[in-house]
């Protein structure tokens, strides 16, 4: 039983390993699509801006499904849009095709296939230790840039079309061994009674995971994992070594979330996650005057360890506070927030850049936002008496 269960959490890994690594590829595209479509960065940023919104959006409905539907069959959905989306989107003829097919419905299948998803799955299956648990999942996610990204870089070799060909490859891939080998974990709605949205968003507890969550979207998936790679080439650093850099990001996002699960069983979460909003703020006011190779190495390091570390605890607590009834939707929720400040993110760092020539202003603001995410998340602290939301009668 033991061995199937670490096979099991092993797959869903994989599925948010691969979900993720999708979407954090993006950056990669940015120029090749200026180049293709005529258009300008802030033009182009749009697809994942637009994208972002639209995984924003599935991860909620995949909270919803899972509490009707058995949790494979909607991971599955999602890899197949995914799939999809890119599939199509390498044909695009132009940037509004791409748009709809990457941004839209390719976003909508990670949105389904997100790591809130695969969290919820994976919270079902194990009862203890769950900040570990959480830890390993997102680990997969942090990890995916990490074995996504090379491969879209070297088909770039290629052409544009064969690297994003590359991504919905993968996908396919993870959508055959999803139907093999993903545990059939019944839904939530036959175990536990449901909350509706009203009630959440009435919860007090629940806009302190959530805006805390949304700052992280704005600064980490939308604007470092966007435009990381186009502000070290326009500082002058080479393709093959921005890249390189952003996949070391991912490297220690996976190092980073794995000491974040473990300390999540044992330390005050609302107190951590303070912490490392407060670390990551450091890490991306530095950034502008880390213009050298060296420098956005430095970066890459100090923001990675940082970066994905809000996930178990932020997932944890969510599990905490609301698992009575309606974690999943509050979940998908607040991930949901997180995918909103990431469209953000994607959109203002092309915009600031158009209008100014410069990522300084972007990140300046990304560091303020994560002081604000920092001063939130302190009031969660354990000590200021959190309850279990009642099941609603």
């Amino acid at each position: 039983m033991r061995g199937r269960l670490a096979v099991s959490l092993g797959v869903l890994a994989a599925v948010g390993l691969v979900s993720a690594g999708s979407r954090g590829s993006l950056g990669l595209f940015i120029e090749p699509w200026e180049e293709a479509f005529g258009a300008s960065r802030g033009e182009v940023s749009l697809i994942a801006s637009l994208g972002f919104v639209f995984l924003g959006i599935g991860q909620p409905v995949a909270g919803r499904l899972l509490e009707s539907y058995a949790p494979r069959r909607v991971l599955l959905a999602g890899l197949v849009l995914g799939a999809i989306g890119y599939g199509g989107g390498a044909f695009a003829p132009n940037l509004l095709t791409a748009t709809l097919l990457i941004g839209v419905v390719a976003a909508f299948g990670s949105g389904l296939a997100s790591l809130s998803a695969v969290s919820y799955v994976a919270g079902e299956l194990v009862e203890r230790r769950q900040g570990i648990v959480f830890g390993i999942i997102t680990a997969g996610a942090a990890g995916g840039q990490v074995v996504v990204l090379p491969i879209a870089t070297a088909a770039l070799g290629i052409s544009l079309r064969a690297s994003i060909l590359s991504v919905a490859a993968v996908l396919a891939v993870m959508a055959v061994v999803v139907l093999v080998a993903v545990p059939n974990v019944k839904p939530a709605g036959e175990r536990i009674v449901g909350v509706g949205a009203g009630r959440l968003l009435r919860d007090t507890r629940f806009w302190l995971l959530a805006v805390p969550f949304f700052v992280c979207g704005y600064t980490s998936t939308g604007l470092t994992d966007t435009h990381l790679i186009p502000f070290a080439l326009h500082h002058g650093v080479a393709e093959g070594t921005a890249s390189a850099a952003l996949t070391t990001l991912a490297a220690f996002n996976m190092a980073g979330v794995l000491i974040a699960g473990a300390l999540t069983d044992s330390v005050d979460r609302g107190r951590m996650l303070a912490t490392i909003y407060a670390a990551r703020a450091v890490s991306v006011l530095a950034l502008p005057f880390l213009t050298s190779a060296e420098g956005i190495f430095l970066f890459a390091v100090a923001f990675g360890l940082a970066d994905f570390a809000s996930v178990p605890p932020t997932t944890s607590l969510a599990r905490s506070l609301f698992r009575t009834g309606g974690w999943a939707l509050a979940l998908g929720l607040i991930s949901g927030a997180h995918q909103a400040g990431s469209a953000l993110g994607a959109f203002l760092g092309g915009w600031l850049y158009d209008q100014t020539g410069t990522y300084t202003y972007s990140f300046t603001s990304a560091a303020a936002a994560l002081l604000v995410a920092s001063a939130l998340s302190f009031a969660l602290r354990e000590r200021s008496g959190l309850r279990t939301l009642p099941v609603e009668a």
